[in-house]
């Protein structure tokens, strides 16, 4: 195969288990799921000293195909690895650092003994940051150790830090925003920098105060609802849709945003949560979905900064399904837990993110009664 070709294959290749695996592509930082037979045939594609044709009559005699089946798969595959090779393109390159903000609306947030200052645009843009980190609003201070700056050019978002422009994102794309401002925050509270986190999951993550368990389910399966429900029996939140798994540990770390809960769930937290009516009601993304922000109820200066985990639980609100709690495939957690996950680009990293994943016990969690889910946290929890 040609040099083309060859650039285009996966960096890193390891087994999940005896039927998948998962491949690492390094120039676009994508991770993809898929059997060892698909594994084994984009090997053999890529092998230099096979030409395409060979390619196509050896997996035709192989496989017992026709010549034009044979062919089809080979495009199949060529079309596949040029598209996970794409680089991603979410990020704008417009250098935000020629404008300054002249009139701003300006907030202060203390984390431990952290001040940070954040000078908002508008009010449409600091409702994208703001009441997720509302509870820990003090009064404006001049003493700030970070100052961040969020506003619009165009059809861009930027983020500024300390006067250094460190993002800038399409306006439809705001959620990399929150992201990239989400660990930006995470450095400046736990004292790091950006190169020391091997990722961050679009995961809610409760602790017991010795471990932690990550809930992952697509949007709208409950993940935050049931979060604040084990909250509200004595758990620790350590995190809400945004969970970051650092190097020299492996250990996932506290972000202290309030847990985000949509108006389905409103009337089903009051019997668990008191002063749920009391909070504001924000409207959030195109849909103007309505969403209340709980905030933590343990104190966040008294908490430690991070937990190991070993349990992955997807989440699944079903009143047609029995209430059910399963071992399932590593394969459904990753194809749940990669899509909207940043992963480091460093192939170290990558190393360490799927040694890491190797060692987790995966679960799903099919619920519509609360009681029974909150028992099978305390299961998971007590059996470690």
């Amino acid at each position: 195969m040609d040099l083309k070709a060859a650039n285009l294959a996966p960096k890193l290749i390891h087994d999940i288990n005896e039927d998948t695996v998962l491949l690492w592509f390094e120039k676009s930082n994508r991770y993809v799921v898929t059997s060892k037979i698909n594994s084994k045939l984009i090997e053999l594609y890529l092998n230099p000293d096979e030409s395409r044709d060979s390619f196509v009559t050896n997996i035709s005699c192989d496989f017992q195909l026709k010549r034009d089946e044979a062919n089809s798969l080979a495009n199949d595959i060529s079309t596949f690895l040029e598209d996970v090779n794409i680089e991603n393109e979410s990020i704008s390159s417009i250098d935000s650092s020629n404008k300054a903000l002249s009139n701003f609306i300006e907030d202060s947030y203390k984390f431990n003994d952290k001040i940070v200052t954040i000078r908002y645009e508008s009010d449409v843009i600091k409702g994208l940051i703001h009441p997720q980190i509302e509870h820990h609003s003090v009064n404006n201070s001049t003493n700030h150790d970070v100052v961040f700056e969020v506003f619009k050019q165009n059809d861009d978002l930027h983020l500024i830090k300390n006067g250094t422009a460190i993002g800038s994102y399409k306006t439809k794309s705001f959620h990399f925003l929150q992201g990239k401002f989400a660990l930006e925050l995470t450095n400046v509270i736990h004292n790091t920098i950006i190169e020391n986190w091997i990722a961050t999951f679009h995961a809610s993550t409760i602790s017991n105060g010795k471990e932690s368990i990550m809930i992952i389910g697509d949007s709208g399966n409950g993940k935050s609802t049931l979060s604040v429900l084990l909250m509200a029996h004595g758990y620790d939140i350590l995190c809400d849709d945004f969970t970051p798994l650092y190097e020299n540990n492996l250990e996932l770390y506290r972000y202290p945003a309030a847990t985000s809960i949509k108006k389905g769930a409103f009337e089903a937290l009051k019997p668990y949560l008191n002063g749920i009516d009391d909070l504001k009601t924000h409207t959030n993304g195109p849909k103007k979905v309505n969403i209340k922000y709980v905030p933590p109820i343990l104190n966040f200066e008294s908490q430690a900064s991070s937990f190991p985990c070993h349990k992955i639980v997807y989440v699944k609100y079903d009143t047609s399904k029995k209430d059910s709690l399963d071992l399932v495939s590593s394969e459904k957690i990753l194809e749940t837990l990669i899509p909207d996950s940043w992963i480091s680009p460093k192939e170290a990293h990558a190393v360490n993110f799927i040694n890491w994943f190797k060692k987790i016990d995966c679960y799903q969690l099919n619920y519509s009664n609360n009681n029974f889910a909150i028992s099978k946290f305390k299961d998971l929890f007590e059996d470690s």
